[in-house]
């Protein structure tokens, strides 16, 4: 938002969240103002407001998710935190560049530790729940039997942990991570469709397929034609 600029009788319909990068805002919040400074998180439901942006203006990163959140009856104001600095800043620079995979991915969390923090609960992901998630990400990790066995962690433990922290389950964070990968290849490798499979963590090459399929509704060929269509473009005439 520029600099210096007012909103009065500002109106949102339905679930708002609001992750100051960078500036920020005032907002009058009962009979006195909120300062809402890089790092902090608005979260409320339809709601009308007064702001004020300060003078150097406001970089925001906006969501409206959909599904409501609990715990707002009025608006609420998350203070920063290393976690959730760490995941406003991730969520931004995935906007700029990063694939749908990867802003979802980046969204199903940032969404799980607000709901987290209007419960009351801030601790960041347990160590060996961080190392584990390192290890799916590096795609080193084949099964949620096999990472339940490998940590020491009873599967249904492991599940309701991983959901809860991260805001999707592990088994769909393995394909999404696999996903990432082989989309990852694909754009930047001219590997054959078989190596990418490999590579990337899958059984074989139609494995691969029908993952994407499913997911990106294409094939990986058509995808790598989409990804490179600055090398394959005809030359102009001349």
């Amino acid at each position: 938002m520029p600099s210096g600029m007012r909103f009065r009788g500002h109106e949102h319909d339905g679930t708002h969240l609001c992750a100051v990068v960078a500036g920020g805002f005032v907002e009058k919040s009962g009979r006195g103002w909120v300062d809402v400074g890089p790092g902090t998180v608005r979260i409320s439901s339809a709601a009308r407001h007064d702001i004020d942006f300060s003078p150097a203006g406001a970089q925001c990163l906006v969501m409206l998710p959909g599904l409501p959140l609990s715990g707002l009856d009025t608006p609420r104001f998350l203070s920063p935190d290393p976690w959730m600095s760490r995941l406003v800043g991730a969520l931004a620079n995935r906007m700029e560049a990063a694939s749908p995979l990867e802003i979802d991915e980046a969204a199903d969390e940032f969404l799980a530790q607000i709901q987290r923090r209007l419960e009351g609960r801030s601790a960041a992901p347990p160590p060996w729940l961080q190392q584990l998630r390192e290890r799916v990400d590096d795609g080193d990790a084949t099964s949620v039997g096999a990472l339940a066995t490998e940590f020491g962690v009873h599967r249904v433990h492991l599940a309701r942990a991983f959901r809860d922290h991260y805001g999707t389950s592990l088994s769909r964070q393995l394909q999404r991570s696999r996903l990432v990968r082989a989309r990852r290849l694909l754009a930047a490798t001219d590997l054959p469709l078989a190596d990418v499979a490999a590579t990337a963590g899958y059984a074989d090459q139609s494995h691969l397929s029908r993952s994407v399929r499913s997911a990106l509704g294409t094939t990986p060929a058509a995808l790598r034609r989409t990804l490179h269509r600055f090398k394959t473009a005809p030359t102009p005439a001349r």
